[in-house]
């Protein structure tokens, strides 16, 4: 049965009473507080009860990050959890969350898939991502347009994927920078186990400005052992990702009724309907730092599944389970040409099933990856199989072969079986199950690559309806000139015609494709996406074509295209500007890109 509560109306200046939460171990433990005051609609509709403390327990740390959630009573009933607090703090004085607020906002609110909690643990309900997530995306559905704001071919595109707003509009430290003193902050540490620093120092950046402060402070943890029951004043612990590499936020149980639990007192990402796997955890201790101590933790055993994520708290329900995505990357090195000594390793982990998350954790597991067993800043050619398997739609595979001149990781950004992730998980229609993502990394300390740098037609005018061999020159490494034929058909309805030529290669070309209707026409949109060892010529052609439910109809009479156009922004019927693209296979990795003007012949 949930404690009786105080209510908030009766809560004056002075009061003192006790709280709940875990210095260490598994076993919450008392401590004495007092009220300073009550701040009326210190958020938006919500109340802050401010307090303080002078029990030694918390006279060298104050309050911590890792107490979010810790329940305070007065007259032994449940007034609020300890949620807020400022940096660089003099005393122990922090804001509690009102009870009456997380009970009303998580309770009122429906859930997926929640049931009574009866007989074994049933897996949540799979959302689907909405038609405002799909358009921040790839506005007006365009696929390729969408995979292009992600960033530059082989450059990191961490950040650059849609996110939950962020809550907090001054950088934390995780960001880089600290907070103002008089800014009130919410946290819970996100202990990160298993990461290098260049790619714990990602993890920075990327969950900035959230209600969540990434610290290197615990180990990969989870495996069983460990409480088998939530309980007040015990802490919670919430998987993004598990397995050889870990990151799990830890707060504190706030009130349990029956299968469901409200912690935090804050909201992580203030996301609304949120799903992961919630654990019990372990306090190995706590930091203390004059700036904001926080608690070193790890996650034990799953025992539920996060549901809610809002203002006033985070929910769980223990008769749930959140299934997550297993993620094996395999690793080779060798020397240049595959020869000289061998190195093969291999990561297992599993990640969060998100739309916003899955594709940024993966992306940040696979550099931590190649960084650990490739941290040399060095010439490399990476070989790069990628596999994920969908229910009910087979699997979706590519191979990559990308070239840095800095260090593997600098190019993970490029791997086609991490960039679909976007679009599948954003994806409006259907509800999309990625049963498992496998990397295949071969990396060698090789320069097998070629800098673009002059393109020679075989004549002034090129031939319509026929196939020409343009003569692309490149530099390579050691300064050495090479040419390579790359040919390019030009269509016969452009005879007579001046076309833009762009010469580039496959992982930084336009996709000559519609916006998707469908699931599985997404899916082939996806697998026109091409490798870096691949030549792409792209003519722009005059003119315009109509695509009709994701397929294309080319060289429409302009009266045909005007009479359509005021339909084309929706999904059935678009306008748009055809492209005529020839595709071959390049001796190593392409670099760089050329454009040009070319005139066709009339005949």
């Amino acid at each position: 049965m949930p404690p009786p509560t105080f209510p908030l109306e009766q809560v004056r200046r002075g009061q003192t009473g006790w709280g709940l939460t875990t210095f260490a171990g598994t076993q919450p433990e008392r401590f004495t507080f007092e009220v300073v005051s009550v701040v009326t609609n210190m958020l938006p509709k919500q109340d802050i009860i401010l307090v303080k403390s002078d029990d030694p327990k918390l006279a060298v740390t104050g309050f911590w990050r890792g107490m979010s959630g810790s329940p305070l009573f007065i007259d032994d009933k449940l007034v609020c959890a300890f949620s807020y607090g400022w940096s660089f703090n003099k005393i122990a004085l922090g804001g509690c969350t009102p009870i009456e607020y997380m009970k009303a906002e998580g309770f009122r609110t429906p859930v997926r898939g929640v049931g009574s909690g009866a007989g074994t643990p049933r897996p949540v309900a799979r959302a689907v991502a909405t038609t405002s997530d799909w358009h921040a995306f790839a506005p007006g559905g365009d696929v390729a347009a969408g995979l292009a704001a992600l960033g530059p071919a082989r450059t990191s595109w961490l950040t650059q994927a849609p996110l939950p707003p962020r809550l907090a509009t001054a950088p934390t430290s995780a960001g880089g920078a600290l907070p103002p003193e008089d800014v009130m902050t919410a946290a819970v540490p996100l202990s990160v186990a298993g990461f290098s620093a260049p790619a714990f120092a990602e993890l920075g950046q990327l969950f900035a400005g959230y209600d969540v402060m990434p610290v290197r402070a615990s180990g990969t943890g989870g495996g069983g052992g460990g409480p088998t029951a939530f309980e007040l004043g015990g802490s919670i612990s919430v998987g993004l990702i598990r397995g050889d590499m870990s990151a799990a936020a830890t707060g504190t149980v706030s009130l349990l009724d029956g299968t469901r639990v409200l912690a935090f007192g804050h909201p992580m990402f203030q996301a609304g309907e949120f799903y992961a796997p919630v654990s019990t955890a372990e306090v190995h201790t706590v930091i203390a730092s004059a700036q904001s101590a926080f608690v070193m933790a790890s996650p034990r055993r799953e025992i539920g599944a996060l549901v809610q994520d809002r203002q006033s708290m985070v929910m769980a329900d223990t008769s749930l389970r959140n299934p997550m995505i297993p993620m094996d990357i395999f690793v080779t090195t060798s020397g240049p040409g595959g020869k000289g000594a061998t190195t093969t390793g291999e990561f297992h982990v599993e990640i969060l099933d998100n739309k916003f998350w899955t594709a940024q954790l993966a992306f940040a597991a696979a550099g931590n990856a190649v960084n650990y067993y490739l941290p040399d800043r060095d010439d490399v050619t990476i070989k790069v199989d990628s596999l994920l398997r969908l229910r009910g739609l087979g699997e979706v595979r590519f191979t990559d072969y990308l070239y840095a001149n800095d260090g593997a990781s600098s190019v993970m950004g490029s791997v086609r079986g991490l960039r679909a992730l976007v679009p599948l998980q954003l994806n409006p229609f259907a509800a999309l199950t990625i049963e498992r993502l496998e990397l295949r990394v071969d990396l060698r300390f090789d320069a097998n690559y070629g800098q673009v740098e002059e393109v020679k037609l075989p004549s002034a005018k090129l031939p319509p309806g026929k196939r020409s061999m343009l003569e692309v020159v490149m530099r390579t490494y050691g300064d050495r000139e090479v040419v390579e034929q790359v040919p390019v058909d030009v269509p016969a309805s452009a005879a007579g015609a001046i076309l833009q030529l762009e010469l580039t290669a496959g992982d930084a070309a336009r996709l000559d494709s519609t916006s998707p209707t469908s699931l599985p026409d997404l899916l082939r949109v996806l697998r026109l996406m091409r490798a870096a060892n691949t030549w792409v010529a792209t003519l722009y052609e005059p003119g315009e074509g109509v695509a009709v439910d994701g397929r294309h109809v080319r060289d429409v009479p302009g009266v045909v295209a005007d009479r359509l156009r005021p339909g084309s922004r929706t999904q059935r019927v678009e306008v748009y500007r055809p492209l005529a693209q020839t595709a071959s296979p390049a001796s190593r990795v392409i670099v760089g890109s050329a454009q040009m003007m070319i005139q066709i012949d009339d005949e």
